[in-house]
């Protein structure tokens, strides 16, 4: 059978040739009876992509499960002490990242995406059902007790440390190199905290310690290098500065290399390999140049003693550093490191007759009265999941330390600037003796 044809008015045949001339370009008929699908108020809008987390340089999204084994085992006035005497530099900036409510703490997963959802972390309430924190570290007060009159006070103790970047060919390239005079040493800090380290680990181990070294050479121990990192560099400086010239890149790349690459391969065999009870990080300060094309001596010359603290806002942003500064709230490496650090002061500061160095409260804060004492947030004192001393004696762009590097290793006292001194690496390896046996002998 052949269709029918349907002969419209002629009126409604004008209407309707009307109509098509007056639909909006890209328009046909048939997609006008489909139009209202986004003006449907029950549809359903396509959700956008989740941005990228924010996270430290090389860093990685944390799994905030791993939190679970400390849910109640920290009553709330201890954790709100802690997040405000030590970790934050003002609570303001941990503002919208970490909530107080009563009972718990409420964490937020990723600070640029709230609606990842949060991570509730209950407080111990009842003191009777206490639990056991868990750490692979053993704190001071739990070590066996020493007999009368023990001569290897700090057996049973094992210690990293840490000899602060890496020196040799590396170190004009980590930029703590320089050079004055020209029939001079170079000043290199990486071989200098591993000639001091080398003597600590003879002497500690005289004293009954079990001692690791997280480097024993000049070389890098992580196995990347900055034409490795480039990609990770360009996409970091997009994310975060928006911008990433090639000159720009070359830079950050450099700079992941020698310090988040480095400290953070450290830090992974440092937890999972050798798993010690405290690390000593050692380093030498050094002072601004006033010019670094034209370097000159500086009068300044001082030291401190840093633990983990004063985070500021930015680095509350950093989702994986929020998770690791939780880390060490959760497992108490305060009250090991500001004990052991207060006792360390002391004899520091006779041996090497050095003035405190002070903060402005920006970058490190402090926690009790004793002047060389600070919290500040560094990568190795943040990543070491254990207690961790960091220390900074000695600018080593003074001119009478510069003159104690050049006469080296030396056997008795020599003359400088009218005192006769050790030589600066025994000298700066004997402090530290003398604090652990002093702090240790009290606690055992």
């Amino acid at each position: 059978m052949r269709p029918r044809l349907v002969a419209l008015p002629s009126t409604a045949l004008f209407l309707w040739i009307i109509g098509l001339c007056l639909l909006p370009s890209g328009l046909n008929s048939s997609s006008v009876e489909n139009t209202n699908s986004e003006g449907d108020p029950n549809s359903v809008p396509s959700e956008k992509p989740a941005p990228n987390p924010v996270l430290a340089r090389l860093g990685r999204v944390p799994d905030w499960s791993k939190l679970d084994v400390y849910q109640r085992t920290i009553p709330e006035a201890e954790f709100v002490h802690l997040l405000n005497h030590v970790y934050a530099r003002s609570p303001e900036d941990y503002e919208g990242y970490i909530e107080l409510f009563p009972g718990r703490a409420r964490i937020l997963k990723q600070s640029n995406h709230p609606e990842s959802g949060f991570y509730d972390l209950y407080f111990l309430t009842d003191r009777r059902k206490t639990k056991e924190i868990p750490r692979y570290w053993t704190p001071a007060w739990q070590l066996d007790r020493l007999k009368e009159n023990e001569n290897q006070p700090l057996k049973g103790i094992h210690i990293a440390i840490d000899p602060g970047h890496i020196g040799g060919e590396w170190a004009n390239f980590e930029q703590r190199f320089y050079k004055i005079g020209e029939d001079t040493i170079p000043v290199r800090e990486g071989n200098l905290t591993l000639q001091v380290a080398k003597i600590l680990k003879h002497d500690l181990t005289a004293l009954g310690a079990t001692i690791s070294l997280t480097r024993d050479s000049t070389e890098p121990v992580t196995k990347q290098r900055p034409k490795d990192l480039k990609r990770e560099a360009r996409a970091w400086l997009l994310e975060n500065k928006g911008l990433a010239p090639d000159s720009l890149v070359e830079r950050t790349a450099n700079r992941m290399f020698y310090v988040s690459s480095e400290i953070r391969t450290r830090a992974e065999i440092l937890n999972e390999e050798i798993q010690p009870d405290l690390v000593l990080c050692l380093h030498f300060d050094a002072a601004p140049w006033i010019n670094p094309y034209k370097p000159a001596f500086r009068d300044k010359n001082h030291l401190h003693i840093l633990i983990n603290g004063c985070y500021s806002r930015g680095e509350f942003k950093e989702d994986d550093t929020r998770f690791e500064m939780l880390e060490r709230l959760l497992q108490r490496t305060y009250y090991y490191e500001v004990a052991l650090a207060t006792e360390l002061a002391e004899p520091m500061a006779r041996e090497t007759r050095l003035p405190p160095f002070s903060y402005d409260g920006q970058s490190g804060k402090s926690v009790n009265d004793n002047p060389y004492v600070w919290a500040r947030n560094l990568l190795a004192n943040r990543k070491f999941m254990c207690p961790v001393l960091f220390f900074e004696p000695y600018c080593m762009n003074n001119k009478e330390v510069h003159s104690r590097i050049q006469a080296g290793e030396y056997r008795g006292l020599k003359e400088f600037g009218g005192v006769y001194k050790k030589n600066i690496f025994q000298e700066y390896a004997d402090s530290i003796s003398t604090g652990l046996v002093k702090y240790f002998r009290k606690v055992r």
